[in-house]
């Protein structure tokens, strides 16, 4: 019986008995004869003697149901159970996963060739060790069905290329204008979803799932309602007065329920179909193939470039913290150009020359004077000032 699920004794209180079982929370059956106390422990012990004879999709079912009730997003559950239930042999008992049978499994997801006929990313198969990992954790920790995570020790392989590969400057400007010019035409609306992903930095999803009332203040504001994480909502200003025409062309005078992009679609368009747009676009307008995903992290790179603050820049992605910005989405080399241009900038600035140094000690405030008018304050008064210039609390 794993750790934790258990039944512990049968003890006499007030002429009843008490029978209390861990599984995985604590709980208390109350028995009128001993007889039936002992019987209903003996059944107990039976049910909870091997919970390691569970499988593998009945737990990994009640772990989706887990999350889904801790309020995670369909799209990721069903991401997470396409990669646990291809991982795992069909029919396989939670206890046969050793962690032996665990660094096995691993080693052969490395090996396998996936659908382009060659061996699978490394990204893809960390993602999964991951995945695996959080779920015998949850099996360990959350239900009590095993008394140690058979991949606690299993190490990734591999390093992670992270960010994809990007347009330079020039070919991004022909891109752009390209896409404007084909936006005008009457089936222009993959190029205009195309724009909207390149100017706002958005994920594939934020462009597709909007509706027309996401798009407000004749086209000047764009709300992003929802997303693949708590940060993705926020409202994105449109500073490009093209764009805002060419989203109120767009709109029309549809009603506003409808799709931003897919007038008439009970769903909203795949991720594919942007994917497949921007190809063909790339390709028209000379420039090399990118991934949509590709311009969220060339929008960071040209705003940093440019002297937008990482904050800035993190919160208009939708990310947490600067860190994720920086690693999966900037150029290599970014963060670096700024600096350099931070310091050429100090040194490139000349001192002050004497008049002007003389000048700023004129108008420099009297030190001895304000030194005894602080001295007259009461120290109520002194907090009070010192609360307002954001110094004490």
């Amino acid at each position: 019986m794993p750790k934790g699920c258990r039944v512990s004794g049968i003890y006499s209180e007030g002429g009843k008995f008490r029978v209390v079982v861990f599984w995985p929370d604590r709980r208390s059956i109350w028995c009128h004869t001993r007889e039936e106390a002992d019987a209903v422990a003996a059944r107990l012990e039976l049910m909870l003697r091997d919970q390691s004879t569970r499988t593998i999709e009945d737990t990994l079912n009640e772990y989706l149901d887990a999350r889904r009730r801790s309020g995670q997003r369909e799209t990721s559950l069903r991401t997470l159970d396409y990669k646990l239930r291809k991982f795992f042999p069909e029919g396989s008992l939670l206890g046969s996963i050793t962690p032996e049978v665990a660094s096995s499994l691993y080693a052969a997801e490395i090996e396998r060739i996936g659908r382009y006929g060659r061996p699978v990313a490394v990204a893809s198969h960390r993602s999964v060790l991951k995945c695996c990992k959080a779920f015998f954790r949850w099996v360990v920790e959350e239900r009590k069905y095993l008394k140690q995570n058979p991949f606690e020790r299993v190490k990734p392989v591999g390093r992670e290329n992270t960010g994809k590969p990007q347009l330079r400057l020039d070919e991004a400007r022909r891109l752009y204008a390209w896409l404007f010019q084909r936006a005008e035409r009457p089936d222009g609306e993959g190029a205009i979803a195309v724009l909207t992903q390149l100017v706002l930095g958005l994920r594939s999803s934020e462009v597709l799932n909007r509706r027309v009332r996401d798009v407000d203040d004749s086209g000047r504001l764009f709300c992003v309602e929802s997303g693949k994480t708590k940060n993705a909502r926020r409202w994105l200003e449109i500073q490009s007065e093209p764009l805002q025409r060419l989203l109120t062309k767009q709109i029309g005078s549809r009603s506003s329920e409808d799709w931003l992009f897919g007038a008439g679609r009970e769903k909203p368009y795949s991720y594919t179909t942007l994917w497949k747009w921007l190809r063909s676009y790339c390709e028209q307008a000379g420039v090399p193939s990118v991934c949509p995903h590709s311009l969220r992290g060339l929008h960071s790179t040209l705003a940093m470039e440019k002297g937008a603050t990482s904050g800035l820049v993190a919160s208009a992605l939708g990310h947490g913290n600067f860190a994720i910005t920086e690693r999966h989405y900037l150029q290599p080399g970014t963060m670096d150009s700024m600096k350099l241009r931070k310091v050429s900038a100090a040194l490139e600035t000349s001192p002050p020359s004497a008049s002007e140094s003389a000048e700023r000690a004129k108008s420099a405030p009297d030190l001895d004077k304000v030194t005894e008018v602080l001295r007259g304050l009461s120290p109520d008064q002194l907090s009070q000032i010192l609360r307002s210039i954001g110094i004490a609390r």
